[in-house]
Parts: structure tokens; sequence; C-alpha cells
């Protein structure tokens, strides 16, 4: 049975005699896995479709309940690669991990597909907002997850204006009704970033770096995340090399 989809790719692994395994995202929001014979080699012919985080349109032949199909075709149809900006390629790392661990085989979520592609295209217009575009991801990733409660209102009191003080068991709560110490109370200004991030395009994301509530939320929210899914290497490297926490 060959399957064909629209598709991001996201963690290619060297496999024997220059072939890979390639995770892929399907459209449906799919993880599936395929095994490309020979991709690595001099004279192959989709070496350049197989890129984390390139849009692809690809055809898997295997049985349904197969953990890994072979790849019979795949067409290269957008690629986020910017070549020589260091920080947009740390960040299309970071991206394709998280969501080679996040997307199931067998479990659709269209939201994660339509999340990646919208990131994608934003890397490639705007590479110098990459750590922005990295912060836009993780916020709608734990949204997905159902991890991350809706911003607009106190979820203790209710109350929508006052500034939020911490990020607890009840969602968001705010200063009115959860006194917290200062150094560990979130600053003034989080509640509007996490509502202007809620409402943005990825393109248009909002500068994780703009202020201290932007980056206090940034860290939080990549903690969290973090903690969720477990150590990626790739933060790791852009921890190390991007200079970013």
């Amino acid at each position: 049975m060959i399957r064909t989809h629209d598709a991001i790719v996201l963690k290619p692994t060297p496999f024997a005699d220059g072939g890979l395994v390639v995770s892929f995202l399907t459209d449906q929001g799919e993880r599936l896995t395929g095994l490309v014979r020979g991709a690595k080699k001099p004279t192959a012919k989709w070496v350049a479709a197989f890129e984390p985080l390139s849009l692809v349109r690809a055809s898997l032949f295997g049985k349904e309940q197969s953990e890994i199909r072979r790849v019979t075709r795949c067409e290269l149809r957008h690629s986020p690669l910017t070549l020589g900006h260091l920080e947009c390629g740390l960040v299309i790392a970071c991206l394709a991990d998280l969501l080679d661990r996040i997307a199931k085989e067998g479990m659709e979520d269209p939201r994660l597909f339509r999340l990646i592609c919208s990131c994608s295209t934003a890397l490639s217009a705007r590479p110098d907002r990459a750590f922005s575009i990295l912060a836009y991801a993780e916020h709608w990733l734990l949204h997905c997850m159902g991890l991350l409660p809706n911003p607009r209102a106190c979820g203790n009191c209710g109350r929508k204006d006052a500034p939020f003080a911490i990020l607890g068991e009840k969602g968001w709560c705010c200063s009115a009704c959860t006194p917290a110490d200062e150094s560990e109370s979130l600053p003034i200004g989080a509640k509007e970033y996490l509502n202007r991030m809620r409402t943005a395009k990825a393109e248009e994301a909002p500068d994780a770096n703009e202020s201290y509530a932007s980056r206090a939320v940034t860290q939080l929210l990549r903690g969290r995340l973090l903690s969720e899914i477990g150590h990626l290497k790739s933060y790791d490297i852009l921890f190390r090399v991007g200079g970013v926490m």
C-alpha cells in the first residue's frame, strides 16, 4: 500500500549503505517513519529533500501497521534553510526535535502541521527573528498538548484586569488573589506579552528578547515544555552556541 502526503521532514537518521531513516509529520499531524535507500550517495536524486523542516510531497510504501515504510518518492516543495545564518539553523534543529518527540504514530493532530508550516515559512522570510519564532512555536506546542491555559483571565478568581503573578495548578493566577514573592512573581507585562503571542501570526511573533517580561515568560514556557518531553540535544547546542536561556 502506498500513501502519499504533504509532509514536514523532522529527523533524518543515517542508515546502512548510505540510506536514511526519516521521520515525517504528515498534513494530518501524524508522525510516520520511512526508509530511504541510498539517500546519501552522490548520485541520489532526493538528498536535498531530507533536511529538517523541509516541506515535501512524499510517497511511502508499506503495510498500515508497519513501523517503518519505504519512501518511494519525495519532492521538495519548500525549505527554511538560510545559508550562513547560525540562529536559524539552531532553531530549525530544535523545532524538528520537538515535533519528532511530540507527534505520534497513529495519532493525528493537524494543528501540529499547520504550526510547523507557518514557522518554517516565517523562518525563511525572517531568519533574523529565529529565536522569537522558536518562542512562538513553544507557546503553541504547549497549547496543543493541553498544558497552557488561556491568558485572558486569572484561573483562580477570574479577574481580567490584574497582572499575572504565577503559572500554577489553576492556570495563570493574578497578583490580586495570589500573593507571590517579588523574586518569584512574573514581571509586569507578562500578561500583555502572552496575549500578543496568542493573537500574532508566526512571522509577526513578538520579540522574545524585547523586555524582561518577554524573557521571563519565554524561559518559563520553555522550561515547562522541556520538563514534559525530556532532554533534547538540540537545545543543549542552542543554549551553548546561541547564548539562549
